[in-house]
């Protein structure tokens, strides 16, 4: 029987009301580790945490007439304001399907990568579900897999690239993986590039066991000067996804990305996305169908790839730097064990007498500056950092990244620092 008794206004507070309405998922606390607690900036504090591309590095001039472009055709703008397919609008799937080398049905717009991964896992993904990831990896997933309440198979990542045959071990053993997934360019953190015939080896695997390949290639494109980049996961195997983002070249406020699915996952995915946002902002699409030359237009300041060009020579210059001042400003020297492409280093602190994390605090909290501690890329989920730090590159140009490099290596090499 419904009470009706009325509540006492008193009663309700925000513990009450939590306890009462908030559903199991909304209620549930945040197990994902992230890069760890979050800190408040000194003022005038120089992060090296990174990820995203430095106003310098934004294609600011080609965003500004692609939007003129757009609002100056009244057509063109109506239709930019209007609701839109699930897919997102035409000339762009075109012109992506023809990179990568598919029919345009196969991809699927996004609001960035990490959305197109929430697509992926929730119409992949059981409770209970195992699926396999690189350890180290990126964190941020496990913000998503959480929810989905899978177990985890760690594949260790060595010197070489991936540890095929401790997958193979395990599937020949019994494991049974709904996916597996991997970063193949410039690794998040490592920077390792995935070798071609890991590539083939682990696309056999996937085909003979029966997984899903999830390539997340955030950073394609950004390859440096002189560094070979074999090409992704196989568009001709239905068990091969490739997940894309416009995030690190034209910008991640943009939030644009996109999927390239196998036939039989278009349709359950699409499904998905009609039933959560619609679509991604048309009026985005539209910009950036202009800037990077879809629908037959010519593609503004030389289109993408230029535009990545530009950004990747800056990059590896950034490298250089950030990798010369660590190596000769640390007592033991700091070694950068990859040094491929894309936005961020993966830097070995020699000298296990230093103990990171209380160089990070010194950094914090004394230097103003801050990095990615090694531990919250590993899946042991203990304290140990490995000696590793991942510090990013891409988002201050050479004099701040210069002024971040000197207080981090003044909190490396602070006594209060030293075991």
């Amino acid at each position: 029987m419904i009470s009706t008794t009325a509540l006492d206004p008193a009663a309700l507070t925000p513990e009450s009301l939590s306890a009462g309405l908030l559903s199991r998922l909304g209620a549930r606390e945040d197990l994902a580790r992230g890069f760890g607690p979050a800190a408040s900036p000194l003022p005038g504090a120089v992060s090296l945490l990174g990820g995203a591309p430095s106003a310098g590095d934004l294609p600011l001039e080609a965003l500004h007439r692609a939007a003129e472009d757009l609002t100056s055709d009244p057509a063109a703008l109506v239709g930019a304001l209007q609701y839109s397919s699930p897919a997102g609008i035409a000339p762009l799937r075109e012109w992506i399907a023809r990179r990568e080398g598919v029919d345009a049905s196969r991809v699927l717009l996004t609001n960035g990568a990490f959305h197109g991964l929430s697509l992926l896992f929730d119409a992949l993904l059981d409770r209970g579900d195992r699926i396999v990831v690189e350890d180290p990896t990126y964190p941020l997933i496990f913000r998503d897999l959480q929810h989905h309440e899978v177990e985890v198979l760690p594949l260790p990542l060595t010197a070489e690239g991936l540890d095929l045959d401790a997958l193979e071990d395990r599937l020949e053993a019994g494991a049974r993986p709904k996916l597996l997934y991997t970063v193949p360019d410039f690794h998040n953190p490592t920077g390792l590039i995935t070798p071609a015939l890991q590539r083939e080896r682990l696309t056999a695997l996937a085909e003979h066991y029966g997984f899903v390949i999830v390539s997340d290639n955030a950073y394609a494109g950004l390859a440096f000067p002189g560094v070979q980049v074999p090409e992704d996961y196989p568009t001709d195997s239905e068990l091969v996804v490739r997940v894309r983002t416009f995030s690190k070249i034209l910008g991640p406020g943009l939030r644009l990305g996109y999927l390239v699915l196998p036939s039989w996952l278009v349709g359950p995915v699409t499904r998905l996305r009609a039933n959560q946002d619609q679509h991604s902002s048309v009026l985005v699409q539209s910009v950036v169908e202009r800037v990077v030359g879809a629908g037959g237009r010519e593609g503004l300041d030389g289109g993408l790839e230029a535009i990545a060009d530009r950004a990747r020579t800056r990059y590896a210059l950034r490298a250089d730097l950030l990798a010369h001042l660590l190596e000769t400003g640390v007592p033991g020297g700091v070694r950068i064990e990859q040094r491929t492409g894309g936005i961020f280093l993966w830097a070995r602190v020699l000298d296990d007498r230093i103990d990171l994390a209380a160089a990070q605090r010194l950094a914090r909290e004394r230097f103003g500056t801050d990095m990615a501690l090694g531990r919250y890329f590993f899946l042991a989920g203990d304290d140990d950092d490995h000696g590793r730090l991942r510090v990013g590159i891409s988002h201050l140009d050479e004099a701040a990244l210069t002024d971040g490099a000197e207080r981090l290596i003044a909190a490396l090499t602070a006594p209060e620092a030293r075991r």
